[in-house]
Order: C-alpha cells, then structure tokens, then sequence
C-alpha cells in the first residue's frame, strides 16, 4: 500500500474484498431463492419486509466499524504495533458490547417497528418471527465485521473472503436443510443466518490470535480506552450515522413499496438482490479506497494519496457502469429465478432494477469521494450532506411525488437523483475539508 504501483496494489488488495461482497450477496440471495422456491411469496415478502429496518441497524454499526478500519490503517502506516494492538482489544470489545445492547433493543422494538412501517397483516407475524430471531446473530455480527476491518487495515483481504466462503456455504446449506427439507421457512432462514454469524465470528478470533507475535490477540488485554474509543468513533460515529440514515431513508420507502400489496414487496425483496450485487461490488472498492488512503496518511505520504485517489475513481467508475448495465439488461431474467411462478411481482421487481442499475456509476463516484475523505479522518462533513442529500431527500420524494405517481420505478429514482445533489456538495466542501485535515 505504500510503495510501487497504486493501480496494481489496489486491484491486488480490492478483488478478494470485492469477492468477497459477491459472495456475501450471492449467499443472501440464495435465502431469498430458497425461500422464494420452496416457502412461497409469502415468506420473501415477510423476509423482505424486515430488510430496510436490519439494514438500518447493520449500516450504523457497519459504518461504525469503518473507525476502526481508518485508526487500525494509519497505525499500520505508521509502523507502530503497540497502538494497532490498543485498537484491536479496545474496539472488539466494544463491538461485543454494541452487539449485545443491539440484540435486547430488537428483541423489544422488532413488532412495534413493523407495524410502524404498515407491514401487510397476511405477512406481519412471520416478519416479526424473523425479525426477533436474526437479532440473536447481533453481537457475534458485530464482532467479525470489526476483527475483518483490523484485518483489511494490514492489508490482509484475503482471510475475510476465505472465512465469508466456509460460513456463506455452511449458510446455504443450512437454509436448504431447515427450509426445503424441514419446513421451517422464515424460522429455518433466521436460525441458518445466526448459526452463520457465530460461525463467522469464531474464525475471525481465531485468525487474529494467531497472528504474528507482534500483531496478535491476547483475549486478556481486551478492554475499553476512553483515548480510542474517542478516536474510532470521531470517525465512525459519523460514517455510522451517515450509513443508518441511508438505510433508514429506505424505511419511508419501504413503507410505500408495503402499500403496493404482498406482490410489490415480494418483487421489491427480489429486485433487492440484483441491487445489493451492485452496491456491494462499489463499496468493497471504496473501502480499499479507505484502507489506502488511511495507511498512506499514517506514513505521511500526502502525495501518494492523491494517486490512490484518482485509481480508486477510475476503478470503481468502471465497475458501476458494468455491473449496473448487466443488472438492467438482464433484470427480468435475474428477479424471474426468486419468483419463477409470480410474473406480477417478477414486473415490479424488475422495475426498481431499471431505476437504480441504470444509474450505478453515480454511485461510484459519490462512494469514492466519502471514502477517500474519510482515509483522512474526515467523517462529519460528508455524514451531514449524505444524512440532508439522502435521508431527507428520499424522505421528501416518498411523501411528495410517489403518491402521484406509484410505481417502483418512479419511487426508487429518487435514488440517483440524492447521489448527484450529494456529490455536488462534497465537491463544494472538498478542498476546505481537506486543507483543514492536512493542517491537523
């Protein structure tokens, strides 16, 4: 990361991280194809219906995690394994403890929250059966996302990619088992994913205790520092707060799409696949982005930062635009394999495919300036213009223009519309922003 070519260095470093998201998309989809196959309509829609309310909480925490991600880098920038160490026993603890308090506040909200979002009665029990049950995976989520970001921060991708494999099989396999053969349908695909999680978590412990000697994990150093704990979450709290408002932008919206009937929401939980395959490709890159600029800025190499910039834009650019073409010509054909006997809900499916894909590479570059900004420690800024160009936009648009017009399609263009009006404002606080992390 601090030396040779930027271009070959971050392609090497992004295609397990990238990989890796495809298969964490491609393992959740087949969720949505077992369930979808063998468990009926019904049970997507009750899946889905849950879908913006978890991502709000994993957004938040995920974000949260990117604290970690940019301290633990510039401490591996640096040279200085003594302070990575106080990153790593400081923030898997934390993790653990967020995790657990998540858990408890699902567990008591999850009823309320879907009733709150009009969640079809046909669906509600099962969603909120789901809902309780994927709660339990919070604390052991929390966990591997942060031991995979200390991972990622020493330029290691590819134990992440190895570990998401073995537990995103172990998945699908489960899901099959409870599902198809057993007959547990949204119970079956809650239990797999919180068998999974722990699953996950355990290898990625496992991986950072037997790390070299320097850079290891003693169980018996863990413990909460008022120094870094301020120092991951002056970065990750902001990028926490941006992601959770991104995702609870989609709560609105859900609740439109859950007003369309039991067909809209079950072609809107298909068509979510297709988007999640798009999404997950540009911010696997962008977190390179990150983890780049962040390692580059605790050496001190300004200049090189510049570099990883302008390749980080070119690559992920590139990505958006292909995978966003694949998702809108194939749309039909790709929403059709969740729902092969529901041509309706495949349609609206297909609809907000055609609304977000076709868009993508706006995406790409408004995820690409946030992350590169937040490589130098600035996270506040770009949290408000995402929270008012996102959130409140999208909030705005459900209420205003989607009663007037109401299809998939013309709610969820809303999307690339706040991509633009937010890369127009990062643009314009850009070099403030800048000038004032490089004085600090």
């Amino acid at each position: 990361m601090l030396h040779g070519n930027v271009m070959g260095s971050l392609l090497r470093f992004s295609i397990p991280l990238v990989l890796t998201g495809w298969l964490q998309t491609l393992f959740s989809s087949a969720d949505s194809l077992v369930v979808g196959r063998y468990a009926g309509s019904a049970a997507l829609a009750a899946v889905g219906a849950t879908f913006a309310f978890v991502m709000l909480i994993i957004c938040f925490f995920g974000g949260l995690s990117a604290g970690v991600t940019v301290c633990a880098a510039n401490d591996a920038g640096a040279g200085d394994p003594k302070s990575f160490r106080e990153t790593m026993h400081v923030s898997l603890l934390l993790a653990f403890l967020i995790g657990v308090f998540v858990l408890f506040l699902g567990e008591g909200l999850a009823g309320s929250i879907l009733r709150m979002m009009h969640a079809p009665e046909d669906i509600i029990g099962d969603a909120t059966t789901y809902l309780r049950l994927y709660f339990l995976c919070m604390p052991a989520q929390m966990v591997y996302n942060t031991g995979a970001s200390l991972m990622r921060a020493r330029g290691d991708s590819r134990h992440p990619l190895i570990f998401l494999a073995i537990s995103g099989a172990t998945n699908l396999l489960l899901n099959i088992v409870f599902v198809a053969l057993f007959h547990w349908n949204v119970v079956g695909v809650a239990v797999a994913t919180v068998i999974t999680q722990y699953l996950s978590a355990s290898l990625a412990i496992r991986a950072l205790l037997h790390e070299e000697e320097a850079w290891r994990l003693d169980l018996r150093k863990l413990c909460l520092r008022k120094d870094k704990i301020g120092r991951i979450l002056r970065i990750g709290f902001p990028a926490g707060l941006q992601a959770a408002m991104l995702a609870a932008s989609d709560i609105p919206l859900q609740t439109c799409v859950n007003s369309l009937g039991s067909l809209a929401v079950s072609g809107n939980a298909a068509g979510l696949n297709i988007d999640g395959l798009i999404f997950v490709t540009i911010e696997n890159l962008t977190q390179a982005c990150t983890v780049f600029t962040g390692q580059c800025v605790g050496a001190r190499l300004f200049q090189r930062t510049k570099t990883v910039r302008r390749d980080s834009m070119i690559v992920t650019v590139l990505a958006g635009m292909i995978c966003g073409a694949v998702g809108l010509i194939f749309r039909y054909q790709l929403v059709g394999l969740f729902l092969p006997e529901t041509p309706e809900a495949v349609a609206f499916g297909a609809d907000r495919a055609k609304a977000v894909a076709t868009f993508a590479f706006i995406y790409s570059v408004m995820g690409t300036l946030n992350a590169f900004l937040r490589g130098y420690g600035v996270s506040v800024a770009p949290a408000v213009i995402n929270i008012f160009a996102l959130f409140a936009f999208r909030l705005i648009w459900a209420f205003t223009y989607f009663p007037h017009h109401r299809t998939l399609f013309h709610l969820y263009i809303s999307y690339p519309i706040g991509w633009l009006i937010a890369i127009v404002m990062l643009l314009a606080i850009y070099r403030p922003a800048m000038r004032k992390a490089m004085e600090r």
